[in-house]
C-alpha cells in the first residue's frame, strides 16, 4: 500500500490540511466564530423568499431558509479566511458595484431641488431637453419590386397634385399608416429606415412631392408641418427635468466619492504599451 500513488496523495493532502489548520487557528469564542441571524436579517430573507414564491414560507421553508443562510455564511467566512476573494474578477466587480451604490446613496441625503436649481439645470443642459426636428405628413407607398412602379408613381402624383384622392389600392399598404402626426426624425428613421426623414427636409409644405426612398420602397409625400429643433417650455417638462436632475446628481456623487478615494492612493502604471493620452490626469496623483 505504501507504493500506491493514491496513498501518497492522501498523505500529502493530510499534511497540507494540518499545516493550514496550524497556521490558521480557529477564532476564539465570541469572535468571528459567532453567526447572528437577527430579526432584520431574518425578515429580509423571508421577504426575498416571498418575492420569489409569491406566498409566506411554511415551517419547512423557514428551516430551509435558515439552513441556506448558515451554509452561505459559513462558506463565505471560510473563503475569506483562505483568501479566495483575492484576484477574483467577479468578486472585484461585485464589490465595486456595491461601493458605487454606497456612493449613490449619498445623493439621497440631499434636500429636494428647488425650482431655481431645476431651472438652472434646465438651462445648463439644454441638449438633454431640446426637442428634435419633427414632421407631420401624408404618404402613399409603392413597393420597390412592384411592376411598372415608375409609371404608377407618375400617374398617382399627377392626380394628387390636381386634387385627386389616394387610390383605394394604395391605402394602408403593408399596414403602413397614410397619415403621420408630428413625429421626430428618430421615430421616422426607426419606422421607415435611414434617409427617409432627411429627405423630408427639402420637401415643400402643403404639396405632394416625391418619390422618396425608404426601406419599404418609394413614397409620395405631402408635408403638412415641419417643426425645427426647439427648447420646450420649462413648466411643460418640469417633471422630466427633475428626474434627469436626480439621475445626474447620482452620477456626480459617484464621481466626487471616486475622486476623494482615488486621492488616497498612489497610482503607478508600469505597463509599457499604455498610450500617453490615457495617462492624462493620472500623473498628477
Amino acid at each position: 500500500m505504501l507504493k500506491e500513488p493514491l496513498v501518497h496523495f492522501l498523505l500529502a493532502g493530510g499534511v497540507l490540511f494540518a499545516a493550514y489548520t496550524w497556521l490558521n487557528p480557529a477564532p476564539a469564542p465570541g469572535g468571528d466564530s459567532r453567526i447572528v441571524l437577527d430579526q432584520a436579517q431574518f425578515d429580509h430573507l423571508k421577504n426575498l423568499w416571498k418575492a420569489q414564491w409569491k406566498r409566506d414560507p411554511a415551517p419547512d421553508d423557514v428551516k430551509a431558509i435558515i439552513d441556506r443562510y448558515l451554509r452561505q455564511e459559513v462558506f463565505y467566512r471560510e473563503a475569506l479566511r483562505m483568501g479566495l476573494d483575492h484576484n477574483d474578477d467577479i468578486i472585484r466587480k461585485r464589490m465595486s458595484q456595491k461601493m458605487e451604490a454606497v456612493a449613490s446613496d449619498l445623493s439621497t441625503l440631499m434636500q429636494p431641488p428647488t425650482d431655481e436649481q431645476l431651472r438652472a439645470f434646465f438651462q445648463e443642459r439644454e441638449d438633454l431637453f431640446r426637442l428634435p426636428q419633427a414632421y407631420a405628413f401624408r404618404q402613399v407607398l409603392f413597393l420597390a419590386n412592384e411592376p411598372q412602379a415608375e409609371v404608377k408613381i407618375k400617374a398617382v402624383l399627377a392626380s394628387l397634385r390636381q386634387g385627386g384622392t389616394v387610390p383605394q389600392d394604395r391605402r394602408n399598404k403593408l399596414a403602413l399608416a397614410e397619415d403621420w402626426p408630428l413625429s421626430s426624425v428618430q421615430e421616422l428613421d426607426n419606422a421607415f429606415g435611414g434617409g427617409f426623414a432627411e429627405a423630408l427636409h427639402d420637401l415643400p409644405l402643403g404639396a405632394w412631392s416625391g418619390p422618396v426612398r425608404s426601406g419599404y420602397g418609394w413614397h409620395l409625400v405631402r408635408l403638412e408641418r415641419s417643426q425645427p429643433p426647439s427648447l420646450p417650455d420649462f413648466e411643460e417638462v418640469k417633471d422630466f427635468v427633475a428626474r434627469q436632475y436626480e439621475y445626474y446628481s447620482v452620477l456626480d456623487a459617484q464621481d466626487r466619492v471616486y475622486e476623494e478615494l482615488l486621492a488616497k492612493y498612489d497610482v503607478a502604471i508600469t505597463a509599457g504599451d499604455v498610450p500617453a493620452a490615457a495617462l492624462d490626469g493620472l500623473s498628477a496623483r
